[in-house]
């Protein structure tokens, strides 16, 4: 298997997974049963089980597997959102940091386009807890790493 095909969780694009597998395909040259093959191979967790439970009569082809496939984890398929949207995220009643946290991370993961400013900003606006609000504040971090880091070495 090349280095560059990650596994698929379920959790981004699946058309991007699809295509990185493809052209790897097409470059090793490999036999199109070999294509439904390895394709398994690129599967992980909850993936992974959705192959395995597919009745065997379901697959006759890689275009079968594909569209399996898609019509499964297209739901998936990456959200731009504008970047205006990031004013959105707060951290919510009963949520705690580590929870608020994790969320901030994986809902601007699909803002494309906002600069580093505002991310920063939105993150210090968006948690409730004063202690790391002041930690931020004593030095305000320069980049969205540094503050996840901080924000880390704090809880």
């Amino acid at each position: 298997m090349p280095s560059h095909i990650k596994t698929y969780d379920g959790s981004e694009d699946p058309k991007d997974h699809l295509k990185i597998f493809q052209f790897a395909a097409k470059t090793e040259r490999w036999a199109m049963p070999t294509w439904c093959r390895i394709f398994n191979s690129t599967l992980s967790r909850n993936v992974r089980v959705w192959f395995d439970d597919r009745p065997k009569e379901t697959i006759d082809s890689y275009d079968d597997l594909k569209k399996a496939f898609l019509e499964n984890y297209l739901q998936q398929k990456k959200c731009i959102k504008d970047p205006v949207e990031i004013h959105n995220i707060r951290q919510r009643d009963g949520e705690s940091t580590e929870e608020f946290v994790r969320r901030y991370k994986l809902e601007c993961r699909d803002v494309k386009g906002a600069p580093k400013c505002m991310k920063i900003s939105r993150f210090m606006h968006g948690i409730t807890n004063p202690e790391l609000i002041k930690r931020l504040c004593d030095k305000i971090p320069k980049s969205a790493d540094e503050m996840m880091r901080v924000t880390t070495a704090f809880l």
